[in-house]
């Protein structure tokens, strides 16, 4: 009887083996689905970055493609019609009767408003560089054109002691009469004429860069034979950008310019 009560006390003292084997396949179980779990998300920030990024650098891409868009049409300036850029009005060839200048005015001077935005332009990149262009002159009409003509004739005349002749033939070439004048265009634009400028860092700037915003200094010694009139070095004229970088490569005034255009419309 003591044996028996011994063997049972025995037995409920032991360790209980299926117990202790249940808890270790439940963490296993823990262990097995926690790690499945961590699978399933990860494939699933997977998913999700592969669906967002398509879009992201789409959107990427059409950001970059605006500013591209927005520099270029800031930086490319509008190309002129030839057949109101290139008008020559000289001494010897009067303005048409047709023609007919878009006025607008920048700075207290009247320009024709087709040449605004390359003449803002070129002195908006002249000022970050450094230099401030001051526009003195531009569009003149004709009677104004003409008074200024006649008064040159007087002083000629009376400082110079020239015959009224001499004197319109020379006054030509300097102050060309109403109807003869460029500036009947306002395509064409002065600058300040006095020597502190015409030697300064700014001028030369204007020199160097005009023709990339389609300007071209007009009146010039070699070409007084062509143009009619005396060395203006003050004196610029619009022309559209392909026409004056042209001019420039070939050594052109504007009165051989045309003549050169049409020789090769002709021989085209």
């Amino acid at each position: 009887m003591r044996n028996n009560r011994q063997e049972r006390v025995l037995a409920d003292t032991a360790p209980r083996g299926g117990s202790g084997a249940g808890i270790r396949r439940l963490k296993h179980w823990m262990a097995a689905l926690l790690a499945v779990i961590l699978l399933l998300v990860a494939l699933l920030g997977v998913l999700v970055w592969q669906a967002l990024r398509p879009q992201t650098g789409k959107n990427s891409a059409s950001a970059v493609s605006d500013v591209s868009t927005v520099l270029q049409q800031e930086d490319v300036l509008p190309v002129p019609d030839d057949s109101w850029a290139l008008t020559v009005v000289s001494p010897d060839k009067k303005i048409s009767s047709s023609f007919t200048a878009q006025l607008t005015t920048y700075e207290n001077v009247q320009v024709d408003k087709r040449i605004l935005p390359a003449l803002k332009k070129m002195l908006a990149d002249a000022k970050a560089a450094g230099y401030t262009l001051q526009v003195t002159g531009g569009y003149v009409d004709a009677d104004a054109q003409e008074k200024l003509y006649q008064q040159k004739i007087q002083e000629l005349m009376q400082n110079k002691g020239k015959t009224r002749a001499v004197a319109e033939s020379d006054a030509a070439a300097v102050v060309p009469p109403g109807g003869c004048s460029e500036n009947q265009t306002g395509m064409a634009v002065t600058f300040p004429s006095d020597s502190a400028f015409l030697s300064s860092d700014g001028y030369h700037w204007l020199l160097n860069h005009c023709v990339e915003y389609g300007f071209v200094r007009r009146y010039t010694d070699d070409k007084e034979g062509r143009t009619g009139l005396q060395d203006d070095p003050s004196h610029f004229r619009y022309v559209g950008t392909n026409n004056a970088q042209t001019m420039r490569k070939m050594g052109l005034c504007l009165e051989e310019y045309v003549t050169y255009k049409g020789n090769q419309t002709v021989s085209n």
